[in-house]
């Protein structure tokens, strides 16, 4: 419970806090409960093409299922281009760079992971180290950087300049860009932020 004898910017600080704080605990379980079934990807290969279809492949089961997630909610609020699909679907692509240097950034770390970088963020721009290594050192530095890697990697399977702007600026709050991009990045972000 906030403080009564405190300013109404503390008490919206807060409640921010325990928004921002249960939205990540919701977001932990939903990636809990994908590991129990299997998601299915007839969408993914309805999307994406061969190249694209293996990179998102490359990604854990949990989160092919919370990108599909998002695909399907941006579905329920209505039409989706094909740029804004791949997009929905690699956006988290670029986290596989930590298990391909033999660092683990699977499920069990990246939970507690966008916890501490609701609660404190500063602590994981201390700690991460951009040489690829099999340590958790390097799976922060890809947890934080994964927008940008993940944007390379579609890049490099063929993806549109506007699917990977898409995945690069997904967690960006001044996303630089062409101002008829920005209303697809709004939406990939708030479907993001739902699951």
């Amino acid at each position: 419970m906030a403080d009564p004898s405190a300013g109404f910017s503390a008490v919206f600080s807060q409640r921010m806090f325990r928004r921002g704080a249960l939205y990540r605990v919701r977001q932990f379980w939903n990636g809990a409960r994908s590991l129990l079934g299997k998601a299915d990807e007839s969408l993914a290969e309805a999307v994406l093409s061969p190249e694209q279809l293996a990179l998102f492949r490359r990604m854990p089961a949990d989160a092919r299922f919370h990108s599909l997630a998002v695909l399907s909610t941006l579905h329920r609020q209505g039409a989706v281009a094909q740029d804004l699909a791949a997009a929905a679907l690699l956006h988290d692509v670029g986290k596989v760079a930590a298990t391909d240097a033999g660092a683990y950034l699977g499920f069990w770390l990246r939970g507690p992971l966008v916890l501490l970088e609701t609660m404190a963020p500063g602590w994981l721009l201390r700690l991460q180290d951009a040489r690829p290594a099999g340590r958790v050192r390097y799976a922060l530095h890809v947890h934080l950087q994964h927008p940008a890697i993940g944007a390379r990697w579609a890049q490099a399977a063929g993806c549109s300049a506007l699917t990977c702007w898409l995945i690069e600026q997904h967690q960006s709050k001044a996303a630089a860009g062409p101002a008829e991009w920005r209303p697809l990045l709004e939406r990939l972000q708030n479907a993001d932020s739902q699951n």
